[in-house]
């Protein structure tokens, strides 16, 4: 028998683990194990299980177990939005529109170099949280987040016509490419090592000089103002970015990248807030309290 449930429970008796566990269908189970490593509360697995009964008491016994988390990234994704909670587009949907946009690109050392960056980190990138508290913190929020900035540019792109579309679309794609090494996982996300020590903004840049140097563009133009882009994104020192913007494309894309973490939070607020009452206190505005009318 195979159960997919969280974990919500961890004793042991007679040098057996027992887990209570529930599915998504908040039933509960109780399952035992001889050797819990790899294996946390408040995780979710894919257990393989044998029916066993003991003193008139039926239970499952564990015979191999997998994190979700760690499956492929479509039956991941399948999993994950039945007990945490999601982007509200698919990752089929969101795998489309990204690509979609990285294959109007016409510069093809941008393409090329974007194209190779998200194949290699899609099985993460479609899955995990934007970040680990302030925004777009739920199953396929990276790719959320940057779909909603790739709409945004649309209408900078159409507004001002000197905007280069292929540094803009590309640098929006790779901006929180770092994050899928930034942050721990889906699950009780937290900050790596590298996180803390680099954070994504060079991690991302450093992946970029990374490909360029195998694709053979280590020396291109475009490869050095796609990695100013990801230095730069956060807009100012203090933000964490290591230069300020300096090209149009870098400049918006720091505006874009604030206006969508910041307006797609005070929507799931303002969801929760009555009209003609002020919102909660709303973080990523300096805790400013919002009117719904």
């Amino acid at each position: 028998m195979e159960l997919v449930a969280k974990v919500c429970g961890i004793n042991t008796s007679d040098s057996i683990y027992n887990l209570t566990v529930k599915d998504k269908l908040d039933n509960t189970y109780n399952l035992k194990i001889s050797n819990i490593d790899g294996i946390t509360q408040g995780y979710t697995y894919l257990f393989n299980l044998e029916s066993a009964s003991k003193d008139g008491r039926d239970y499952y016994l564990i015979k191999s177990f997998k994190d979700i988390a760690l499956l492929d990234s479509e039956e991941a994704d399948k999993y994950l939005r039945d007990f945490y909670p999601a982007s509200p587009i698919s990752l089929k949907e969101s795998i489309k529109q990204i690509y979609d946009y990285l294959n109007r690109i016409d510069n093809k050392i941008i393409k090329d170099i974007a194209v190779d960056i998200l194949d290699e980190a899609k099985d993460k990138f479609f899955i995990y949280p934007a970040a680990a508290k302030l925004h777009h913190n739920y199953v396929g929020g990276l790719a959320y987040h940057t779909l909603g900035m790739l709409k945004l540019s649309e209408g900078f792109l159409l507004n001002y016509p000197y905007l280069n579309k292929d540094y803009l679309f590309a640098g929006i794609v790779l901006h929180d490419i770092g994050k899928i090494i930034e942050l721990s996982g889906i699950i009780n996300t937290e900050y790596t090592i590298e996180g803390q020590l680099l954070g994504h903004l060079v991690i991302g840049a450093m992946k970029i000089k990374e490909v360029a140097a195998k694709l053979g563009y280590d020396k291109t133009k475009e490869a050095l103002l796609l990695e100013h882009i990801l230095i730069s994104h956060h807009g100012v020192p203090q933000f964490g970015s290591a230069k300020k913007p300096m090209t149009p494309e870098a400049l918006v894309l720091w505006y874009i990248d604030t206006i969508d973490s910041k307006f797609r939070v005070l929507g799931e607020v303002l969801e929760k807030t009555e009209t003609d009452t002020f919102s909660e206190p709303v973080g990523v505005i300096d805790k400013t309290k919002i009117y719904k009318v």
